[in-house]
Parts: C-alpha cells; sequence; structure tokens
C-alpha cells in the first residue's frame, strides 16, 4: 500500500522531463560520434581521389611529353614548297607543347590541393617531373636556335654536329629506355611514390 502511495505521489511530468533530457543527451552524444566518423570518412575518401587523380594525371602528362618527343612531323606539302618548312616545324612543336601545357595547369591545380593538405611534401613530389618539362623546352628551343630560327642576320650559332647529336637525345624519343625516357620515368616514379600508398591504403 505504500509503495502504491508512493508511486501514485511521483510527479509523472519531472520524470518525463528527466527521460527526455537524457534521451536528448545520447541522441547528441550518438550524433556527434557519427560526424566524426562521417568526417573521417569523408576525409579519407577526398584524399583517395585527389591522390589517384594526381596519378592519372602525372601519367597523361609523360605520355605528352612523349607525343613532344615523336620524330614523326608530317608536315604540310604547300608549306614545304613554298619553303616554310622550318615554321611549319615549328607549328607542329608549338601544338604539341599547348597540350601538354594544359594538361600540366590542371595537374599543377591537383598540386595545390596536395600541398593544403600534405604540405611541401606533396610539392616535391613533383619537382623531377616540372624539371624533365622545362628540359625539353629548352632542348626544343635549342633545336630550332641551331636550325637559325631565332638568330639574326650576321649571328653565329654553334651547330656543331656533338651539340645537336647531344641535344636531339632530348628532343626525339626512340624508346621506353633511351636516357630521357629514363629521367622521365624517373620524375613519374617520384610521384609514385608519394601517392600511391595512399591509394593502397585506402
Amino acid at each position: 500500500m505504500d509503495l502504491f502511495h508512493s508511486l501514485w505521489n511521483i510527479d509523472w511530468a519531472k520524470v518525463t522531463n528527466i527521460f527526455s533530457i537524457f534521451s536528448t543527451l545520447a541522441i547528441i552524444i550518438i550524433s556527434i560520434f557519427g560526424l566524426n566518423t562521417w568526417r573521417k570518412q569523408l576525409k579519407g575518401t577526398s584524399e583517395y581521389e585527389l591522390s589517384k587523380k594526381a596519378i592519372l594525371l602525372t601519367y597523361e602528362v609523360q605520355q605528352l611529353i612523349q607525343d613532344v618527343r615523336n620524330p614523326m612531323l608530317h608536315l604540310p606539302r604547300e608549306e614545304v614548297e613554298s619553303g616554310n618548312r622550318l615554321e611549319a616545324e615549328q607549328k607542329i612543336y608549338s601544338d604539341r607543347f599547348e597540350l601538354l601545357d594544359n594538361k600540366w595547369a590542371q595537374l599543377r591545380t591537383v598540386i595545390l590541393e596536395s600541398k593544403v593538405i600534405w604540405t611541401n611534401a606533396a610539392t616535391e613530389s613533383f619537382e623531377d617531373l616540372k624539371r624533365v618539362i622545362g628540359k625539353l623546352r629548352g632542348a626544343i628551343w635549342l633545336h630550332f636556335w641551331m636550325k637559325g630560327a631565332y638568330a639574326g642576320p650576321g649571328t653565329t650559332v654553334d651547330d656543331s654536329p656533338e651539340r645537336k647529336q647531344q641535344n636531339d637525345k632530348v628532343v626525339y624519343f626512340i624508346s621506353d629506355s633511351d636516357d630521357f625516357s629514363t629521367e622521365i620515368n624517373k620524375a613519374v616514379q617520384q610521384v609514385e611514390n608519394f601517392f600511391k600508398q595512399k591509394v593502397r591504403g585506402k
């Protein structure tokens, strides 16, 4: 009877409020844990996608570098016959480099995004690739310089066979194992070494 009397005198409105507060707190705590888990998953997914994109664009840049070095030049017949062979050749290399530059611009965006996440360690992995592109650009310029493209009247150009031969090793693709191709492959490997572990880790 006393028990029944005690239960009858309980303020059930307060009890209900207490249970409501505890339920709300439990929901908040569970939501926080869930949000943290979601953030970690989102961060992992973002890093995975960025790493995959960095590797893919690097491979595309690598292919375009070799496309620039392609020794096959399809010169327009009318340009050759009109004595504009050198200008036609320059146009071909200019068009090839434009494709490479556009792809490199895309990769540079990824490099900047990578720097936000992994600081300078990410950007440093692309340094050799950047150097390789600069070396090829310089070799193409020298290639045409030795042909007299930029030399003014009376300018002496050092176009010795030895110099041409050395420069041609950069300008022309011979095989995947030629000296400059090996440099390119090593530059690409630097990027792979940094990002592939992040892709595999996913």
